[in-house]
């Protein structure tokens, strides 16, 4: 936090933090709306200095009972305070992004652009943005996870309606993983959807494809347990279609691919088909492999690292109440 707080315009950093402060916001509504009042105060009337602390300033008022804010009242008793304390530190950050778009914390607008332009490299003025909700982890949201035709447009995987994976091949919960290991999924799997991708001029001729799945769950605390079943069910002598393998897939120095990453092997019938990834971000959970019927298994790092990728950005998007649109052409051109 220190390091960010010295180079707030560093987009590393800011999106590090933000995906902390998203996190807490999706998990903790209440916290979320303490630090919408915060952002707008902050946007409108920044603090003219901080040495050490935050400086209250300009329509602050203290009483007996409470503490005001501009927007934002905190009881004064014990559990206000701390409160007040942790949005102190909320504020301290959003400040330091003052020049970086100040409450753009919040979202993913421009990746890699600098402070106060668009990924477009258009200049801009920068706006406060409202934290929206998260969507809700329905069959709707999994679904809308899952990239559909105008993500893959200007890619090795552009179909058209004719094609063999024109949308992709997409099913409903059954077909997830949860159809092959319900008891690990229990009955935590609010939702889930499942979908296969190939490049239209080689999925006929040598059958590699992409095979993709988004599991939804009421809780992060949900996820984690998923996700932890999963890996023991994998690991297990009695599975025989997906191994661990921590080796099958690398991914890039510092890439911070969710909130939990492991990779696997898989077979059919004894047959190496290739490698899958499973990813968790919040209360959702992903899957991509890639696999080839026949006998070369594929091995490759780096589209699985753009499909990795592609999954991610649409579980955040999805996590900052915006519908999942982050495309692969975006990632590929990166």
């Amino acid at each position: 936090m220190d390091t960010f707080l010295a180079n707030p315009g560093d987009a590393a950093g800011a999106t590090a933090v933000r995906a902390i402060l998203e996190r807490q916001v999706a998990t903790d509504p209440g916290f979320g709306q303490h630090l919408k009042a915060l952002a707008e105060a902050a946007a409108e009337r920044p603090p003219r200095t901080i040495t050490g602390s935050v400086v209250i300033d300009g329509g602050a008022k203290v009483s007996r009972n409470q503490i005001s804010l501009g927007p934002l009242t905190v009881n004064n008793n014990r559990q206000g305070r701390w409160l007040l304390a942790v949005l102190a530190v909320a504020l301290m950050i959003l400040v330091a992004l003052a020049g970086y778009g100040g409450a753009r914390v919040f979202i993913d607008e421009g990746q890699g652009a600098g402070p106060g332009t668009s990924g477009h490299g258009g200049s801009k003025t920068p706006v406060a943005t409202p934290v929206a909700d998260p969507l809700p982890p329905t069959q709707k949201t999994a679904d809308a996870i899952l990239p559909d035709r105008a993500a893959l447009e200007g890619t090795s995987f552009e179909s058209s309606p004719g094609d063999p994976f024109p949308d992709g091949e997409r099913s409903g919960y059954e077909f997830t993983i949860c159809g092959d290991y319900p008891k690990p999924c229990g009955k935590r799997v609010r939702a889930g959807a499942t979908a296969g991708y190939a490049p239209n001029y080689l999925s006929e001729e040598t059958g590699w494809h992409a095979e993709l799945q988004v599991l939804a769950h009421a809780s992060e605390g949900d996820a984690e347990r998923t996700f932890d079943a999963l890996k023991d069910a994998f690991g297990d002598d009695t599975s025989t279609d997906i191994k661990p393998d921590s080796s099958a897939y690398t991914p890039p120095e510092k890439a911070q691919l969710g909130d939990e990453l492991a990779s696997f092997r898989t077979f059919y019938e004894g047959q190496d088909l290739g490698i899958m990834c499973m990813i968790r971000r919040g209360p959702y959970i992903a899957l991509i492999a890639q696999e080839k019927d026949g006998w070369e298994a594929v091995m490759d790092n780096n589209m699985q690292t753009q499909l990795n990728t592609l999954l991610l950005r649409r579980m955040n998007e999805a996590l900052s109440g915006d519908k999942p649109h982050a495309a692969l052409r975006d990632i590929q051109s990166a």
